[in-house]
């Protein structure tokens, strides 16, 4: 396979030709905040978190192929603005309870926080008011709380990249949009494969007992 070489963070990296920025970054152990990419899934450029400076064009880098040559820069006062400003929207629509979420500790939203110096304790006055929407406990395996989900969709491209099925969907509007299950009557197969990507604490196990 061709090879290129390119610069990321003044370090020239040689990868094979096709791949994204973000997998260039991630094989050379370069961190770029994302919260919709997962390896396994075609990248869909929802999160806008994965944001690159390259040759001083700001791009996402999931949807970003290598080119011979190009300088890329992961960090930038103009690139942390922008990831600021997205970061604090997110957690103003977050019912955020992180000390009683089964993901706190390995949440890519807190991880992404932290990286950008976004505080939880300054953002909770900021939060919008909003009533919180009903979970949902219909899969005998797990439950899906929507006031802790961030529209990654990643769960969704989970049934259609991986099992070739639509079992999710987005429905709703405005604030009220959420991933909708169909229960026994869809084609959720209850693999588990989306509760396993979720980036945060949105979809978890159902509690035993």
């Amino acid at each position: 396979m061709d090879r290129v070489t390119l610069t990321i963070d003044d370090k020239d990296i040689v990868v094979d030709k096709g791949i994204t920025i973000l997998e260039a970054a991630f094989k050379n152990n370069i961190y770029i905040p994302h919260l919709c990419y997962h390896p396994e899934l075609k990248p869909a450029g929802i999160c806008r978190l994965c944001l690159v400076e390259v040759d001083g064009k700001v791009l996402p880098s999931c949807l970003t192929v290598v080119e011979k040559g190009v300088v890329v820069k992961t960090k930038s006062p103009e690139i942390d603005k922008l990831r600021r400003a997205i970061v604090e929207l997110l957690i103003a629509n977050h019912h955020s309870d992180c000390r009683n979420c089964l993901a706190s500790g390995h949440c890519e939203l807190q991880k992404i926080m932290a990286y950008l110096h976004v505080s939880v304790k300054r953002m909770r006055p900021l939060r919008l008011a909003k009533e919180k929407l009903p979970q949902d406990t219909s899969n005998p395996f797990f439950d899906y709380d929507p006031n802790r989900c961030i529209l990654c969709e990643i769960c969704i491209r989970t049934c259609e990249d991986i099992h070739g099925v639509s079992a999710l969907q987005l429905i709703g509007r405005g604030y009220g949009v959420k991933i909708a299950f169909f229960g026994d009557g869809s084609k959720c197969e209850s693999c588990g494969e989306c509760v396993a990507r979720c980036p945060v604490g949105a979809l978890v196990p159902k509690a035993e007992g």
